[in-house]
């Protein structure tokens, strides 16, 4: 999987997309081990106040959008973690679009999936 990360103080953007599947869905067992390398660095670095997946390129399977929550539960009331996939990039482009220092993060979006 490729991935890009943006900061903007305590809240963590991973733009991720499956390699040569441009459209296809986002699997478990890509993401598994991606979300395991994302714990053991919390671990070490501290865990952020939010945390979101962006599939700009891509959809999330079903299997995967159970892991994700349960993801999501496990950290409940310590990162805000949320996941996107390329339909839903629209509104969250439009809610980035408020916040002024995350314009390298809309460029992104919109040059990975097309948009």
């Amino acid at each position: 999987m490729q991935s890009k990360v943006f900061k903007s103080d305590n809240y963590i953007y991973e733009c991720k997309s499956a390699t040569g599947d441009i459209g296809g869905s986002i699997e478990l067992s890509s993401l598994k081990p991606e979300v395991e390398k994302l714990k053991r660095r919390w671990v070490r670095e501290g865990t952020p106040k939010a945390y979101y997946y962006i599939f700009p390129a891509n959809l999330i399977s079903n299997e995967s959008r159970k892991y994700l929550d349960e993801l999501k539960s496990q950290y409940k009331g310590e990162v805000d973690i949320n996941y996107y996939d390329s339909q839903q990039v629209q509104k969250l482009i439009h809610s980035l679009e408020k916040l002024s220092d995350m314009q390298s993060l809309i460029d992104y979006i919109r040059q990975v999936g097309g948009i």
